[in-house]
């Protein structure tokens, strides 16, 4: 579900429960007070700032994983497409098996690999495409020793890439702190009806615009704690695809 959709059902249904406690006066039938001017707004702020500090701190170790595993995933194709472009000056028979052995690492990574890899999941295709590598490099230091050091600090780049990708996908915020902020939201939606003010209209965009910010920080912890499935924030194959088809197409 896309923000927006998210976000809409979300003011729908706080603008239901405002129209509930405070227009309907159930509110004030239930003797629930507006809060004094004194200590409970200052609560409030210090709940607030406690929120905001944790989901603060959340989304920036987030955003740091997402920033490395987006660097983990271009310095990966990087060192495939250079891999290949050296392959280039092998002898036929091993040019061929490095082409074949990248196009099948791409293909599998275009189709359904990066979900694979959040399932935490082996692809018996990209470990094959593995071996052959291996088997190819192992044929370059039989019979041409001059090209083994580029090809295979190229391909440990590659292994080194793949692993990043591997960690940095499969970290997840434990669910004690998502809970947590999610309580908040919960918290901080609902101890606005109690903060003392008078008009009616004005009440209603202090309460929805407190709510909502608290609610689309919780959109965005939990979205960039999901890198590698459908989302705002999301990691693609683009890059893989990209190269699968320069590389079958000749371009590259």
């Amino acid at each position: 579900m896309k923000y927006f959709e998210k976000i809409a059902q979300f003011v729908l249904a706080f603008s239901g429960l405002f129209y509930f406690i405070r227009i309907t006066g159930h509110y004030y039938d239930k003797k629930i007070v507006l809060a004094d001017l004194g200590g409970v707004p200052w609560l409030y702020a210090a709940l607030g700032t406690l929120f905001a500090v944790l989901a603060g701190f959340v989304i920036q170790k987030e955003w740091e994983n997402w920033n490395n595993l987006q660097d983990s995933v271009k310095g990966e194709v990087g060192a495939l497409r250079e891999l290949f472009l050296w392959s280039t000056h092998f002898p036929e028979a091993v040019r061929t098996r490095f082409k074949q052995a990248i196009s099948d690492y791409l293909r599998v990574m275009s189709s359904g690999g990066l979900w694979q890899s959040e399932q935490r999941k082996k692809s018996q295709a990209i470990e094959q495409s593995l071996c052959d590598l291996r088997e190819g490099i192992f044929e370059i230091f039989q019979a041409h020793n001059q090209f083994m050091p580029t090809t295979f600090s190229t391909f440990s780049k590659l292994l080194e890439n793949r692993e990043n990708r591997l960690r940095y996908g499969s970290h997840h915020t434990p669910k004690s702190i998502k809970n947590f902020i999610f309580a908040g939201v919960l918290l901080l939606s609902l101890l606005s009806f109690f903060i003392g003010i008078k008009n009616m209209y004005l009440a209603y965009v202090f309460d929805l615009s407190v709510a909502l910010m608290a609610f689309i920080l919780y959109l965005i912890a939990n979205d960039l704690d999901n890198p590698l499935l459908p989302g705002s924030w999301h990691l693609t194959a683009a890059d893989y695809q990209d190269l699968f088809e320069e590389i079958s197409s000749g371009t590259c």
